[in-house]
């Protein structure tokens, strides 16, 4: 699996664990029962768009809000990589559903700064999951000090996934017109050979 960006705008504020949080906002992630911060966080200007950032399809497991109005869309994602729960917060609204299938590059929603935040920025985090029975599953490491989620560096390119889409669609575009010339040649040099005869 591989993580790209999820939004246009390359400034990362935070990142994961204890070393890689900011010491003035230690003490919140301490009283919320972790040793640091459990993602990474993006600043991310209000209604600005949120793209899914898997290279495989995942599905919507939660669109919701919690106790301090956060908004947030958890994606479940599966291949020879694990299981992982996908999880964007402080969002203004989301653009999918629970039981939806995502693509890459599909818009997922629209950035904000809801819940305990410091201004509009995207948090993004990563929790592997372990299959437990059909539907149901359990957050494999949820004891390790930051509610199961892990350090995302392993599985990240730093590119912006529209972006990526839109270089792979111009390619896919120049092999269409080879492979259009390369039959158009083929026609061509039958009829030469057809002629010669």
């Amino acid at each position: 699996m591989k993580i790209y960006r999820a939004i246009s705008l390359n400034a990362r504020t935070q990142g994961f664990g204890r070393e890689n949080t900011n010491p003035d906002v230690l003490s919140i992630y301490e009283g919320m029962g972790m040793l640091g911060h459990n993602g990474w966080d993006w600043l991310a200007p209000t209604d600005s768009g949120l793209y899914f950032d898997c290279d495989i399809n995942g599905i919507v497991t939660n669109v919701s809000e919690d106790s301090n109005g956060g908004r947030g869309i958890k994606i479940r994602t599966e291949d020879k990589d694990g299981i992982f729960q996908h999880r964007y917060w402080h969002l203004r609204e989301a653009n999918v559903r629970k039981g939806q299938i995502v693509e890459t590059g599909d818009l997922i929603g629209w950035n904000d700064s809801t819940g305990k935040s410091t201004g509009p920025h995207l948090h993004r985090d990563l929790k592997p999951l372990t299959k437990i029975a059909d539907g149901i599953y359990k957050n494999t490491y949820q004891n390790n000090g930051y509610f199961g989620a892990i350090e995302m560096a392993p599985y990240f390119q730093s590119i912006f996934v529209v972006d990526l889409m839109n270089n792979l669609k111009k390619k896919v575009g120049i092999l269409a017109v080879l492979v259009s010339a390369y039959g158009k040649l083929i026609g061509l040099l039958k009829v030469v050979k057809t002629t010669n005869k």
